[in-house]
């Protein structure tokens, strides 16, 4: 079986793909610029995509997301950009459906109800109820939706992933801040194991 996993470069996400790899599935990756202000993550994502033999595809919708709006994009305040999960999947729905993928792969955690809407379970289900609406026979699943970081994380271990090859920090830079909200959580996870 085919899967597309979006892939961030992430911790999680990163755990996800070598999960997805064991279980012998041909996996394919897809990363999103959506106007973030560095690219440490998409190199992350390349690095991860290469080490597992995935063929990775970048998608750019920086153009279509204001800047500053958020401090992934610059701003000050919340991480939260409005519908950017919804506008990732839609694109990865529309690459997977071209190369024949019936699954799309993304990877919110039980740790991301509170502040994103579009990491809930509702949002998948009906994420995937328009899809059928639509017709379309790609589905999008997130294995991860009830698992916290430091579970993720315990997965990650026992599949000796590079954690040092991920990246998570919002700013950027030669080392992660150690202060942004995935810094925070990273460690903490890292730490608990």
């Amino acid at each position: 079986m085919s899967a597309l996993i979006c892939l961030s470069g992430g911790l999680d996400s990163t755990v996800l793909a070598y999960d997805l790899v064991s279980r012998g599935l041909d996996v394919g990756s897809i990363s999103f610029h959506y106007g973030q202000s560095h690219k440490r993550e998409l190199d992350a994502a390349s690095r991860i995509s290469t080490l597992l033999g995935m063929r990775h595809q970048v998608c750019d919708f920086s153009g279509a997301m204001p800047r500053g709006g958020s401090s992934l994009t610059g701003g000050d305040g919340s991480p939260v950009v409005a519908n950017r999960n919804a506008t990732m999947l839609s694109l990865a729905v529309a690459y997977a459906s071209g190369i024949g993928f019936k699954e799309v792969y993304y990877c919110p955690t039980a740790e991301d109800y509170d502040l994103f809407p579009d990491c809930r379970p509702q949002f998948v289900s009906v994420y995937n109820r328009m899809l059928e609406v639509s017709e379309c026979e790609v589905r999008v699943i997130a294995p991860y939706i009830t698992l916290s970081k430091t579970e993720i994380v315990k997965i990650g271990r026992r599949l000796h992933v590079p954690f040092s090859e991920t990246w998570s920090c919002y700013v950027g830079g030669e080392k992660p801040c150690g202060e942004c909200l995935a810094c925070k959580t990273r460690e903490e996870a890292l730490a608990c194991i």
